[in-house]
């Protein structure tokens, strides 16, 4: 699968993935960043030659690490989550090694000069030799859109509703089939001592943002099976292809959605995603955000409306080359 394969295939993503777009573009030439940008063209860097295309994939890489960095950047955690889909689809293109792209996640610390004046979001793969990658993608993008997904799934007349609805169920299938043999992943778990600590976030979240926002929702319309249990094929619906070109995930904020204070989301994973002390350190990925740089470091949440985060994002265009960034971001954990 690539990208636009899976935008076809889930077309209720919607404005979650406009992001995507926007961390794919070219990287300027003049890009005030320049000067640790170019380090994927010399040789020292990596102790190797990379290809032409593998050189790009690491400009871009690092611009949009960049791109959002501060200790008070808004929406850092789902910035983090849609900056890994994006980086999953651009390795499949380029063939770039994951040795070589862990490097890379460090290169933005060298402008430091030993004093932590910000954060960049960690190295983490959908790729760790066990897990389908995809499949983690799939649940990643639920597990950061989750409170989107609920309200829509309180309307049936909703664009691309069927569509979602058969994306839960392959999410519930997924999550079963990970947890088959040993329920590894049935209750909240510390993952730190995990050989696949990111799947073991992602697989474990999905059990408990599942199960409290989806599956015992007061208000949602369709009845979803209980995890474990298998899933009945005559629930899964031959969706209409008109539904896949209506309009998509609706800009307003939806009742009831947290908002938060963390960056912008890229697929939210895809883009447009994930606030929220409160599963941020038992649940997410990003809660491991300390094991980067200082750990006495914090990150200051709060409510974030409109303005907040429009201010945001004109911060980041006088920061960066990245023109544009739709300031509306859609919020994937409750806050503390």
């Amino acid at each position: 699968m690539d990208f636009s394969q899976l935008t076809k295939e889930y077309p209720f993503l919607g404005k979650i993935l406009t992001l995507y777009d926007k961390l794919d573009e070219p990287v300027d030439a003049d890009h005030p960043n320049k000067d640790i940008i170019n380090l994927c063209d010399k040789e020292n860097t990596f102790n190797t030659s990379l290809a032409t295309d593998q050189k790009i994939t690491c400009k871009k890489l690092l611009r949009n690490l960049l791109l959002c960095n501060s200790l008070n950047c808004d929406n850092f955690i789902n910035f983090c989550s849609n900056l890994y889909v994006w980086l999953y689809f651009e390795i499949k293109k380029s063939g770039i090694s994951n040795d070589i792209i862990k490097n890379i996640f460090e290169l933005p610390k060298l402008r430091e000069k030993g004093v932590i004046n910000y954060i960049y979001c960690p190295y983490d793969t959908f790729n760790d030799q066990k897990h389908d990658p995809e499949d983690l993608m799939k649940l990643s993008i639920f597990n950061n859109n989750v409170y989107t997904f609920q309200s829509l799934l309180k309307d049936s007349k909703v664009s691309n509703y069927c569509y979602l609805k058969n994306y839960v169920y392959e999410c519930v299938n997924i999550y079963n089939k990970n947890n088959k043999n040993n329920k590894t992943y049935s209750s909240p778990q510390d993952c730190t001592s995990s050989p696949q600590e990111y799947a073991c976030e992602i697989i474990t979240q999905f059990n408990s943002l599942y199960t409290s926002h989806i599956l015992n929702e007061e208000g949602i319309i369709h009845k979803f099976p209980e995890l474990y249990n298998d899933i009945d094929l005559n629930d899964i619906d031959i969706c209409p292809v008109e539904e896949s070109e209506s309009n998509s995930i609706t800009d307003e904020t939806q009742p009831g959605t947290p908002k938060t204070g963390g960056v912008p989301t890229a697929l939210s994973a895809m883009v447009g995603i994930p606030p929220f002390l409160a599963l941020i350190y038992k649940f997410t990925p990003i809660r491991n955000l300390f094991r980067f740089g200082n750990k006495n470091n914090t990150i200051k949440t709060s409510n974030l409306d409109k303005n907040m985060e429009n201010e945001l994002f004109h911060a980041i265009k006088e920061d960066s080359n990245i023109k544009d960034i739709q300031p509306k971001y859609n919020i994937g954990y409750e806050p503390k």
